[in-house]
């Protein structure tokens, strides 16, 4: 299903997950650049878009690592592809997750997050 979020007549988003607006402490890494913590802008089952005010070179199709230091997990890391960028920030795909050394595909998360949910109560 595509959805279409652009109100422009006669233009079609391509998007197929609703994007929601978040603003969230993340931190990135790469090989290329080291560190760096800065903020999301918005966030979809697919991925996130992360606002970079000082962004280093990101081809498209490169994979870097984010944590999201707001969430209930902040110890998962997420393994992320460039989809996209422009000149605030970049869009990333999720790819798959790891805690504590293991990685688990991205369709798991739903169940440990409720888990976790569940626990609390």
């Amino acid at each position: 299903m595509i959805v279409n979020l652009d109100h422009t007549p006669g233009t079609q988003e391509k998007r197929r997950a609703h994007r929601k607006t978040v603003v969230a402490r993340v931190r990135i890494g790469h090989s290329t650049f080291g560190v760096i913590e800065a903020f999301t802008r918005n966030i979809s089952d697919n991925g996130v878009y992360v606002n970079l005010h000082h962004q280093p070179h990101l081809p498209i199709g490169a994979h870097i690592k984010l944590h999201m230091l707001d969430s209930a997990l902040p110890e998962i890391e997420f393994n992320m592809r460039v989809v996209r960028t422009d000149e605030v920030g970049v869009s990333l795909a999720f790819v798959d997750y790891e805690i504590r050394g293991k990685r688990y595909p991205i369709t798991t998360l739903e169940e440990i997050m409720h888990s976790i949910g569940q626990r609390e109560r």
